[in-house]
């Protein structure tokens, strides 16, 4: 299971990678907007997640493996919460959501 999580965490930040060349013009997460998430496509959007959950953890040795069902859970929850604060920044945006789907 845990190496199931590591492919598809990998394959989704490689399709961020790719995919977001040409969705956003040298603009890198950590300054992404919710207004910029919610102008993302739909599809890049669950990678965008994926990202800055990854970033969130960079300091966390101890987790090491990206959790994609909760990434699945999240996203909406996300997605809402943007709609309602675009100016916030998606990074703070996701700890939030975050919180209010976790116990």
């Amino acid at each position: 299971m845990k190496k199931n999580a590591i492919l598809i965490g990998t394959l989704l930040s490689a399709s961020f990678f790719v995919g977001g060349a040409h969705a956003q013009e040298a603009k890198s997460e950590p300054f992404w907007l919710c207004s910029d998430y919610l102008a993302a496509d739909t599809q890049l959007q669950p990678v965008a997640i994926g990202y800055a959950e990854a970033l969130n953890r960079i300091d966390q040795t101890q987790t090491t493996v990206l959790d994609v069902e909760g990434i699945v859970k999240v996203t909406p929850v996300v997605h809402e919460y943007c709609k309602e604060n675009p100016k916030v920044a998606l990074r703070d945006a996701l700890k939030q959501s975050w919180g209010t789907i976790k116990p």
